[in-house]
């Protein structure tokens, strides 16, 4: 079977233009997970700093990808560290999910506070809980004082 000089001019331009595809396609993937590289690191520190934790988003960049421990730094905020990496991964995980269950909020929690609070970890608290300095927790405080 013999094909038009037309076709055989078409089917080359389709094979170009198939392979600018697959190099967008792999651009695509390459940045893609270079986001979410860069989300990873950036919610982590942000998350942990929120509650106090001292590393800088540079040390918790080479504590998660690197595994390296900062000197000056307590374990706890090395853990923090890792600890919200995994439940990131996890979290990640979960996109495609058609369902994000009450366990999969427990599993998140667990991870957090893995080797920081075992006790707890996991589990939903058993007493209330003030956010200091709100007009909500002065609220609860006057209705709740003890």
């Amino acid at each position: 079977m013999s094909i038009s000089e037309d076709t055989a001019l078409k089917l080359r331009k389709i094979d170009e233009l198939n392979k600018k595809i697959s190099f967008y396609k792999t651009q695509d993937k390459n940045l893609l997970n270079k986001l979410k590289d860069f989300y990873r690191v950036s919610s982590v520190y942000s998350t942990n700093a929120i509650e106090g934790n001292t590393l800088t988003e540079s040390e918790t960049k080479v504590i998660i990808e690197n595994g390296i421990t900062i000197g000056g730094k307590t374990v706890k905020e090395h853990l923090e560290a890792i600890n919200s990496a995994k439940a990131y991964d996890f979290i990640y995980t979960l996109l495609n999910s058609s369902k994000i269950t009450e366990n999969d909020i427990l599993q998140i929690h667990k991870l957090v506070l893995s080797g920081i609070d075992d006790e707890n970890a996991g589990k939903y608290r058993q007493e209330v809980v003030f956010i200091s300095g709100t007009e909500y927790s002065r609220r609860l405080i006057k209705k709740f004082p003890n």
